[in-house]
Formats: C-alpha cells, structure tokens, sequence
C-alpha cells in the first residue's frame, strides 16, 4: 500500500541521517526535496525495477536460435555458443541474445498492467465519474509499475538504437513522460487507464515472436494468434484509444481555457496523445497488412504461390531491364572515351 510506503520511507532516512555529521541539515534537505506523496510511487518503481531487472537478467545470456542465425546470417565469433557477428556491420550480436529476455519482461508487465486497468476501471466508479481530476493510490501503485518498465525499455531502446529504430525510442520517451506525470500529479488517472490498457495487445505480440521463434510458424496457433492479435490491437488502442484520447483532449482543453492547467502540461500532453494515437494508427495498418497476407496464403495456398511465383517473375524482369540499362549506360560512356581520344 502506498502509505505504509511513506511511512517506511520516513523511517528508512532517520537511520541514514544519524550516521552523518548534521543529520538534521541533510534530513531536512531531502525531505524537501522529496514531497512526502512522492514516496510510495518511488519505492513501488524501485521494488519493480529491481525485479525487471534481474527477469531480463536471468534470460538474457542464451544460444542464438537458429532462426536467428538464419535470418540475419550470423556468423560465430568464437567457440563460445553464444558469441555471434553480424557480418554486414560487424558488430556483436546483443540485440539477438537480449530478444528473448525483453520479450519476457514486457509480457510479464502487459499481463500486471493489464489486469490492474481492468480491475479499476471495473471497479472504481469514481474514476469515471471525474475522468480529468480524480486519483486513486490503488491507480498510482500500478502507473509505477508501468514507469520502472518503461525506464528500461528506454534504456534498451536507446542503446539498441539501431536494432529498435527511432519508432521505438519515441514510444519509450512518450510513455516515460505520461506515466511520469501520472504518477507524480494528482490528475489524468482515468485516462491512465485507458493508456495502460493499451498493453493487452502487447500479450499476443510476444506470443506472435515466440511461436515464431521456436518453429511453430506454420500452426493452427500462430495463424491464430495472428487473427486475435489484429482484433485485440483494433478493439483497444483504435476503437477504446481513439475516442477516449479524443475525449481527453477535449476535457483537457476545456480545463486549459479554465486557466485549470498550463500551457507546458498542456502542450506536454497533447503531443503525447497526438505521438501515442499516430504509432497506433501506423502499427494496425501494419499488422493488418501483415496478416492478411498470411491469411491469404494460408486459405488459397495455391493462389498464393501464383502471385509470389509471378512477384518472382517481376522482380527479375526489373533486374534484367536494369542490368541491360547499365550495360547501355556502360557502351554509351565508351563510345564517348573513344571519341575523345580520336578527337585528341
């Protein structure tokens, strides 16, 4: 409970400011610095960080997959089953061996995340009855939950930079900021919700790598998984994010007009949900894309491999055509040496 958590916070610096030189000066200082509701969302981040962290740690060092090996043709560093090159760049292969252990620990967090959004919003009618101002300590444990994950993901992101992509780092940052100031402001907790919500997709998107990862590409499971998860990401970040995102622009506008918050939060908040709306927008389209692909070719196979068969033809029709532009482009240019030369 987040007030057992101020009270041990208070007791944990007494002992700490007794073994200094002016225990009362430092003490003071710190709890200044530290407003005393800050303290049961810092001990929740710390408790949770801690265990992500030795999660990710636990699964982190393991042998490559061969599926791995062959998508991005590794190539073996040393005699050491899990030290691997990528060729083009040269670097290790870190982002490969880390894949599994952030899968687990973003799995781990969407199935806390997701239970705890639903169970308050279920549950706590207050939260609906004032969507902007209305907080919960019960709300809060579980935004900091979310905020010690998201720290790490950021940090992976951004030292992954190339392997994640600048998509990724953004989603990190947009969600550090949300959850910092839902965490840290007495307002928005209904919407938090909704935002946290978002991450039951992220259950069947780690289920999708998984069944991939481990030969189960052509299964009944995977193709399953694949519908469900394309279902799932529309029902709750388009049809539930949409809406209410529009909803929480609209109260917060209101309350900016109300001169009942300011300028930065404003414009802090509205480029979060315009950030957050638009990767959802994108990464549905993707998806659908994607799996309607794959549910083409699982029920007409044999239409499939026509038109892949005819992608084929294509594709080197336009390498042939290419090749015989550059071996034009290739005689031109000798032509015109030769005529120099003579000119000379």
């Amino acid at each position: 409970c987040p007030h057992h958590f101020e009270q041990s916070w208070h007791v944990m610096l007494s002992p700490w400011s007794r073994r200094k030189a002016k225990p009362k000066k430092y003490e003071e200082m710190l709890m200044v610095s530290v407003p005393p509701s800050w303290a049961g969302p810092l001990m929740v981040m710390c408790v949770s960080f801690a265990a992500f962290t030795l999660l990710w740690l636990s699964f982190a060092k393991r042998p490559t997959s061969r599926r791995l090996l062959h998508k991005y043709k590794l190539q073996t560093a040393t005699d050491d089953c899990y030290s691997h090159i990528d060729p083009k760049s040269g670097s290790s292969h870190r982002f490969f061996k880390a894949e599994l252990a952030t899968r687990v620990v973003s799995t781990v967090h969407a199935c806390i995340c997701s239970y705890g959004a639903i169970v308050c919003l279920l549950t706590e009618s207050s939260l609906s009855n004032d969507m902007l101002w209305k907080t919960l300590p019960v709300t809060r444990f579980y935004f900091s939950i979310s905020l010690a994950y998201f720290i790490g993901d950021l940090l992976v992101c951004a030292v992954q930079f190339r392997e994640y992509g600048v998509l990724f780092l953004l989603h990190g940052v947009s969600s550090f900021i949300g959850l910092s100031i839902l965490c840290f402001g007495d307002m928005f907790h209904f919407f938090g919700c909704i935002g946290l919500l978002w991450e039951f997709s992220t259950i069947f998107i780690n289920n999708r790598w998984f069944l991939l990862e481990y030969g189960y590409k052509n299964s009944f499971l995977f193709h399953f998984n694949g519908l469900v998860l394309v279902a799932v990401f529309f029902l709750v970040r388009i049809v539930l994010g949409c809406p209410y995102s529009y909803m929480f622009w609209s109260q917060l506008s209101e309350a900016r007009a109300e001169r009942h918050v300011g300028r930065g939060l404003y414009l802090v908040v509205t480029t979060v949900l315009a950030g957050f709306n638009s990767l959802n927008v994108y990464w549905c389209y993707k998806l659908t894309t994607r799996t309607y692909q794959l549910v083409y070719k699982w029920m007409w196979p044999s239409k499939s491999q026509r038109s892949q068969e005819e992608e084929r033809a294509r594709r080197r029709e336009r390498e042939r055509e290419r090749e015989r532009e550059r071996q034009l482009h290739a005689d031109t240019s000798t032509e015109e040496e030769e005529i120099q030369r003579g000119v000379k």
